[in-house]
């Protein structure tokens, strides 16, 4: 077994550490860049109008902090999409007062939001330029949305023009924990012009992740993971 870790450096890395934890081989091939993008004065406004606040993703959390130093949350209730996002706005001494027990998705993420009877708030969700809209959308029915604050954008690694197949490890599994991820994935297999073997097995993050993989590669099998959390996905290889 060999695991191919697709993630941004960072995330690849811890992920590379646990997996060599447990002697499993692998190798770093991070298809995505994250740039943080600037926050705008409506940004701000907005932040500052809301009561309560949505953090998308681990990277909402670490791009905005990074970009606006003096930012203020008190008197605002915090959503967390994940345990992994929690878990980095506890370091910033941040309480998260609603998360997901299980699925680490916008859907279920709604559906929490929903069971705590969050109505008539003032909501900013911050997010990935182009990221999903649905959370926006349907907490629109019941509350004030203002617009959604993007704080980083997704992009293919730098140095891709200068990659060649030998680059490449003999991998045997592919971790894929988003959409966005694989869209980059398929990009970079494209231009580096080298194919997946139908023996390749798919490490999927979720079951909506999971569907994206099947409609690409429909020869390939698919282990879906609970949650694309570095915890889950390793219990998921270790019962392989």
């Amino acid at each position: 077994m060999h695991i191919l870790i697709t993630r941004q450096i960072e995330q690849s890395k811890k992920f590379s550490y646990l997996l060599k934890e447990k002697n499993i081989e692998n190798s770093i091939f991070p298809v995505i860049r994250i740039k943080n993008i600037q926050i705008k004065k409506e940004d701000e406004e907005n932040f500052e109008k809301s009561n309560f606040v949505i953090f998308t993703s681990q990277n909402s959390v670490t791009s905005l902090m990074k970009n606006w130093e003096d930012i203020n949350f008190n008197g605002k209730k915090i959503a967390a999409i994940g345990e992994s996002t929690k878990t980095i706005l506890n370091t910033f001494n941040i309480n998260v007062d609603i998360v997901p027990k299980f699925n680490f998705t916008s859907e279920s993420l709604l559906e929490e939001i929903v069971e705590n009877n969050i109505n008539n708030k003032k909501i900013v969700i911050i997010k990935g330029l182009e990221g999903r809209n649905y959370l926006h959308k349907h907490l629109s029915r019941n509350n004030t949305v203002l617009n959604d604050i993007n704080v980083y954008g997704r992009y293919l690694p730098e140095n891709i023009d200068k990659l060649t197949l030998d680059n490449m490890p003999n991998f045997t599994h592919v971790c894929i924990t988003s959409i966005e991820i694989l869209n980059n994935f398929i990009k970079i297999k494209n231009i580096l012009e080298f194919t997946i073997s139908k023996h390749i097995i798919f490490i999927s993050g979720n079951e909506r992740i999971s569907k994206k993989i099947k409609e690409e590669f429909p020869h390939n099998n698919v282990l879906i993971s609970i949650n694309p959390t570095n915890k889950e996905m390793l219990k998921t290889i270790l019962e392989l």
